[in-house]
């Protein structure tokens, strides 16, 4: 109703408006004399209100819908155009006792007029509907999965838009579609290495659990040995598990951090201290560098000691005997830059862009001095990143195969 109302609004303001401005030109510039003007005036009321009113009623949707196609609805246009045109010139001329040699005459005219008005409109109407067929064979191939489909763009206008919108369309559903499959391949590929890492510890418990139930540890010494190995067994499992459960935390985006200030200072000293047994025994040199402006710093304390205790593990790992592993805070400007670096082997250029990949793992990540620490799924880094961006921060490497790495990340200052 409302619509009906606006619409019925519009179309007297600009009756009102065409009928104001076509008496001033006859007023001012044809010369129409004032006395005429009355008569003109109720001549263009009638006439142009009658016939207006008709091609209005048959211009609308419902009626010049069923001509069908875009070509037929824009020649309908045209020629109720001219119907209009020539509706209001016979009246006119009626009104003006035109003879019947002069009307015959009129209407000889105003036919081959209307006629190549109509030819005219057909012939600017086919390459418009030329270029929407296009744009709909374009969305029915898309439809059917052609999705390097493409169209041309040419010219300033409307449809032109639509096939410039339906290209950046057609790229981003391929991107959407290309990251859909890395997904899958990465899903794929964490499920295989998840697979195996679980496998692993709960073979080796059940095996040690059973030599124990049958018999096999003759002597209490044994048995406890059994036992304990496979109790780390059960606890690297149990790591695994959780490491799963933090991820999808993490792709779910419902990971949610309660924030505190506290000293990240402190923070480091922990994780060298836990770390130093296990570096004595690599002979590989563990360095700490925080600087006394770093504290106190917006954190999560148990989420942080996991960020500082994968990226630590993860340089040991890779570090050789007489290697370095340094691990340095500093303020920088509002934010606390910290960095872990190590004198390792370094990741080389092809693996560097996916280092925080789920079920990541380098070429020799299982081939040196995997006793001193628990077996993944490659999912340390992974989970850093996670964490870190939870915290606001940023988390970044840099690397050079032979010359170490560099993991960065920052943190918000109070």
């Amino acid at each position: 109703m409302r619509k009906s109302l606006w619409t019925a609004g519009a179309t007297l303001l600009f009756f009102a408006g065409s009928l104001g401005i076509t008496l001033l030109f006859a007023a001012t510039l044809f010369g129409v004399p004032e006395a005429d003007l009355s008569a003109v005036t109720l001549l263009l009321l009638a006439v142009g209100g009658g016939v207006g009113l008709l091609a209005l009623l048959m211009m609308r949707p419902a009626v010049l819908g069923r001509v069908g196609g875009v070509r037929g609805q824009l020649v309908g246009v045209g020629l109720i155009c001219s119907l209009l045109l020539v509706g209001m010139i016979l009246a006119g001329s009626r009104a003006m006792f035109i003879s019947e040699h002069d009307l015959s005459i009129l209407l000889t005219m105003l036919l081959f007029a209307a006629l190549l008005a109509f030819g005219f409109s057909l012939r600017g109407a086919m390459p418009i509907a030329r270029r929407v067929a296009r744009v709909r064979w374009g969305t029915a191939q898309l439809a059917n999965g052609e999705l390097e489909t493409e169209l041309p763009v040419d010219g300033h206008d409307e449809i032109s838009q639509l096939s410039a919108d339906f290209n950046r369309m057609a790229a981003a559903l391929r991107e959407a579609v290309a990251r859909e499959r890395e997904m899958e391949q990465a899903r794929r590929d964490l499920i295989a290495a998840v697979s195996h890492d679980l496998r692993t510890p709960l073979a080796s418990a059940r095996a040690l659990i059973e030599a124990v139930a049958d018999g096999v540890a003759a002597d209490p010494d044994t048995e406890a040995r059994y036992l304990s190995s496979a109790r780390n067994e059960l606890a690297n499992l149990g790591r695994l598990v959780d490491d799963l459960f933090e991820l999808a935390q993490i792709d779910a985006g419902v990971l949610r951090l309660d924030l505190e200030e506290a000293s990240l200072h402190d923070l480091i000293s922990d994780t060298l201290s836990s770390f130093r047994p296990q570096a004595e025994r690599r002979g590989v040199r563990l360095v700490g560098e925080v600087s006394e402006s770093v504290d106190p710093v917006l954190m999560s304390p148990p989420k942080l000691q996991r960020v500082l205790y994968n990226l630590v593990s993860n340089a040991l790992r890779h570090t050789p005997a007489d290697g370095t592993v340094a691990l340095r805070a500093m303020p920088e400007g509002k934010v606390i830059q910290v960095e872990v670096t190590d004198t390792g082997e370094g990741i080389s250029p092809d693996d560097l862009p996916r280092v925080f990949e789920r079920s990541y793992k380098g070429e020799k990540s299982r081939t040196r001095g995997e006793e001193d620490f628990a077996p993944g799924a490659g999912l340390g880094l992974a989970i850093a990143r996670g964490f870190v961006e939870a915290h606001g921060g940023r988390i970044s490497v840099e690397s050079r195969p032979g010359h170490g790495s560099r993991f960065r990340f920052t943190l918000n200052r109070v």
